[in-house]
């Protein structure tokens, strides 16, 4: 691995919150809804034991999929979704993904760039000219965090009740800093939600109910306002000394209230991982589609994901809940990892040992 890459996994590691991929929603064209393929684990007994030996040593507790050339090779929950009343987690459990929304947001945006409804170059003061320096920041300095904007993570003191409130929000507590380096924030991706919803004239939670979960026949995604009734929510803990230990700093509604576009919804690890396939198999984009508008040769963060040495890295984090992708997006080997219980060691080094794992390629 070259010293630049390290770099960005360090970057990762010290966020805590990165993401993945893209989206083709606006095609006239009919496309077939994804279909989650029929579960066939690949796994030998002797592969399974080591993955669960790793979840084990790391305390995580959560839902794991790994995917080796498209199809499932190992797939399984582990622990409690609620310790105190014996509820195991569930291959179906939605947990928060946190940050791997972003990559949704950047998805859609890059698709209003592809049918030529904004630019990459399009200027911040064309939506949001009271924005200090909104004239030298650009759509793509928001999808790859080189805005200077930065938008600190508290929970407001009231709920945010609509996307107006939300956007509100946002614009009064960001700060704009002249040096435009890469400086990860929530704010880029609430901006980047605002302008789908203003270049659309349509809500952003609408957009994403349309143009993804509807269109991609998602069973198991969900927006923190939008919970149905039926679904358990797995708790979330922290490890210290033991399992199971109270999340000392408990994601509220207020908080997802403030994170629109940018950490506020719920997936389960299969819905998911049929939204990467999309990315790269025509139902959203075609490979090439994807790789040109992300600009991912490039490497480093690219709308919600970081790409080096041929693979990508995403991460997200809301107090107890992490979730992790990793792996080789094109090819298809990845994991997915929901956590409702992460450990002491955080997802980034677990996640690469898991993709270890995976039979070695022909």
């Amino acid at each position: 691995m070259t010293k630049q890459s390290k770099r960005w996994l360090a970057i990762g590691a010290v966020c805590g919150l990165f993401f993945l991929l893209g989206v083709h929603f606006f095609s006239v064209q009919h496309v077939e809804p994804a279909k989650m393929p029929k579960v066939v684990q690949s796994a030998t007994k002797e592969d399974r034991a080591n993955i669960d030996l790793l979840i084990d040593k790391a305390h995580v507790k959560g839902t794991v999929l790994l995917i080796d050339q498209g199809t499932i090779f190992y797939e399984k929950s582990y622990g409690y979704a609620d310790q105190k009343h014996q509820k195991k987690n569930r291959n179906e459990s939605i947990y928060p993904i946190a940050s791997l929304q972003k990559i949704i947001t950047g998805a859609v945006v890059l698709e209003l760039v592809k049918d030529g409804i904004l630019t990459l170059d399009m200027t911040l003061d064309k939506f949001y000219p009271e924005i200090e320096r909104s004239g030298q920041i650009t759509i793509n300095d928001l999808l790859s965090h080189t805005s200077g904007i930065d938008l600190p993570e508290e929970e407001p003191e009231y709920l945010l009740k609509d996307q107006k409130s939300q956007i509100n929000y946002a614009l009064k507590e960001l700060t704009v800093n002249q040096n435009k380096e890469f400086l990860y924030t929530n704010g880029n991706y609430t901006l980047l939600a605002g302008i789908i919803s203003a270049s659309l004239k349509q809500p952003y939670e609408e957009v994403i109910q349309e143009r993804v979960i509807d269109k991609l026949a998602l069973k198991h995604t969900y927006f923190w306002d939008h919970l149905p009734e039926s679904e358990s929510l797995p708790v979330p803990y922290i490890h210290t000394t033991q399992d199971y230990q109270p999340d000392s700093f408990p994601s509220s509604k207020k908080l997802f209230s403030s994170l629109l576009g940018a950490g506020n919804m719920y997936m389960s690890v299969e819905d998911f991982w049929l939204f990467t396939q999309s990315l790269v198999n025509g139902q959203l984009y075609t490979q090439n589609e994807y790789e040109e508008l992300a600009q991912v040769k490039k490497e480093g963060y690219r709308s919600g994901m970081i790409y080096f040495d041929n693979l990508n890295y995403s991460e997200g984090s809301l107090g107890g809940y992490n979730t992790v992708i990793y792996g080789d997006q094109d090819k298809q080997r990845m994991v997915i990892l929901f956590a409702n219980q992460s450990g002491e060691y955080g997802m980034r080094e677990l996640s690469q040992q898991l993709y270890q794992l995976l039979p070695a390629e022909e």
